[in-house]
């Protein structure tokens, strides 16, 4: 019975994920990086993607060393649908936590001598990451607590030391090249202080989806990417990469809704709350059932456009909470229950993840990781 109910339910918002495309951008960073291991990172539900449906199309399609997420929330959900890959646990993780379970199947980042304390005690055999700060100022242990650390890390004979990372902070910037050079050197001269204490690492790496696509230097073996990976450049579009990358990469993500009601206006209606859309003349809007709580932000009221059978349809009035209200042209004659293309893959359309993040003055992040999980995400 409930099976038959499921078939018959008709779904308002729905998010669609081209698992060819994110096989393809895989490929696209791998034939860059020919000596590297690519670890696909998955943190904030898969940049909006949908944590459990990506790891899915990991496991199907890529032999790689990790899934790389943020939180042992994260990691636990992956376990709890028996996801093959190996995880590692980038992000922060309160030391405490490690006592609670008594064999955790993860890999874990290191940065502070609490942490590593802990996990010794609670975690023992665990594989750990070492993360060193070469002038991102945010996790990582700092040049000046190298001794410190190691002179800790020696005592913590119960762990597997497998890597050594950082973070490149302005690699997406091409007038930045002699900070990213500086940090790469940083990286090394720190490196080199582990490896005279006697410790040896299998993996080194310091690069996500810019590092990757500017750095080949055979010193590093793995690289994490995310944003990429899902098809969308950090680089700038008057960049020669920004440029390069919006042909080849292919956006993943499609997110669409429905129409739920359809109206006639007249001249000095006004729509919304704060009613910031005046009609000027009689008019068709058409009502959606998305808003700012699904991911579609506020502050595109009165500046975006989506795209109703293929023609561009602007947001009038303020987004709401569940609803969005869209101008229809006479061009259109639209039907309740007809789908609204909010977020499309092709980068021209007025609704790509491009197109709204440059309308914000922001980043393809922030469009992506602001989806919500309570949006049906399906696999194609």
């Amino acid at each position: 019975m409930i099976y038959s109910l499921m078939a018959k339910y008709q779904t308002l918002n729905e998010i669609t994920i081209n698992s060819s495309a994110l096989v393809s951008n895989y490929n696209y960073f791998q034939k860059l990086n020919p000596n590297c291991q690519i670890c696909p990172v998955l943190k904030s539900n898969a940049y909006g993607h949908g944590l459990a449906q990506v790891a899915k199309i990991v496991d199907a399609n890529f032999k790689t060393p990790y899934i790389m997420v943020d939180s042992l929330f994260e990691a636990y959900e992956l376990q709890k649908q028996k996801t093959k890959t190996p995880i590692m646990i980038m992000g922060y993780t309160d030391p405490q936590n490690y006592s609670v379970w008594k064999k955790l199947p993860f890999t874990f980042s290191v940065y502070d001598i609490s942490s590593l304390k802990a996990l010794n005690q609670h975690q023992p055999k665990a594989k750990i990451h070492i993360k060193l700060d070469t002038g991102m100022c945010r996790l990582g242990i700092q040049p000046h607590n190298l001794s410190h650390f190691i002179s800790a890390l020696k005592t913590c004979t119960n762990l597997q030391v497998e890597g050594i990372y950082s973070h490149l902070s302005q690699a997406d910037n091409p007038k930045k090249t002699t900070f990213t050079n500086k940090q790469i050197k940083l990286f090394k001269k720190m490196v080199s202080q582990f490896e005279k204490a006697g410790f040896t690492f299998k993996y080194k790496h310091i690069s996500a989806t810019s590092g990757a696509t500017i750095i080949h230097d055979s010193y590093f073996n793995l690289i994490r990417l995310g944003l990429g990976f899902y098809g969308y450049s950090p680089f700038g579009p008057h960049t020669i990469d920004g440029r390069k990358q919006r042909l080849a990469l292919k956006p993943a993500l499609t997110f669409t809704s429905r129409l739920a009601i359809i109206k006639q206006i007249h001249s000095g209606d006004q729509i919304g709350y704060e009613g910031t859309y005046l009609a000027k003349q009689d008019e068709t809007i058409a009502i959606l059932t998305a808003g700012y709580f699904e991911g579609l932000p506020r502050n595109l009221s009165n500046h975006a456009s989506l795209l109703l059978q293929n023609i561009k349809c602007p947001i009038v009035g303020n987004i709401a909470m569940n609803m969005t209200t869209i101008k229809i042209p006479r061009t259109i004659d639209p039907q309740i229950g007809d789908k609204v293309l909010v977020i499309s893959p092709k980068i021209d359309d007025p609704c790509s993840v491009y197109k709204l993040a440059s309308i914000q003055n922001t980043i393809p992040y922030t469009i992506t990781t602001r989806l919500h999980s309570s949006i049906r995400r399906n696999i194609i």
